[in-house]
């Protein structure tokens, strides 16, 4: 969202720090942590998920979303269901090749190697395996 990759793990909050979004989740993020029961650790989280969604919306991608959490199906649990945000982003994509790709998300959500994830052509393999009919 902030037109920044993220450095492998060991590095994302010091990254995540310096975001615009930081100073706003931060102490809510800091709650959910800090939460000694699953109701406050969820009604931060929710606070959470509902700030980026709206900075979401204020991109233009897409038409706006609604960024309101909503049950997880029939329990009882508050979330944001993403997939909404996906689907809506998708519908955006106006390259035929692109479309037609799988929806398997970035290279570092299915690799943790900083040796793969710092050579470009590592990446691109590990990539090309899942895309491999």
């Amino acid at each position: 969202m902030e037109r920044r990759y993220p450095p492998y793990s060991k590095w994302l909050g010091s990254a995540f720090a310096r975001t615009p979004q930081a100073p706003a989740l931060t102490p809510v993020l800091t709650a959910a942590l800090a939460a000694t029961d699953w109701h406050t650790r969820e009604h931060h989280l929710a606070r959470a998920y509902e700030a980026v969604a709206a900075t979401h919306n204020q991109l233009g991608l897409t038409e706006p979303v609604d960024p309101a959490t909503r049950p997880y199906h029939a329990r009882p649990f508050q979330v944001l269901h993403a997939d909404r945000f996906t689907a809506a982003l998708s519908t955006r994509i106006t390259d035929p090749d692109i479309s037609s790709l799988p929806t398997i998300g970035t290279v570092d959500q299915f690799v943790d190697s900083t040796d793969v994830l710092s050579h470009p052509e590592l990446t691109r393999a590990a990539t090309n395996g899942l895309l491999l009919p």
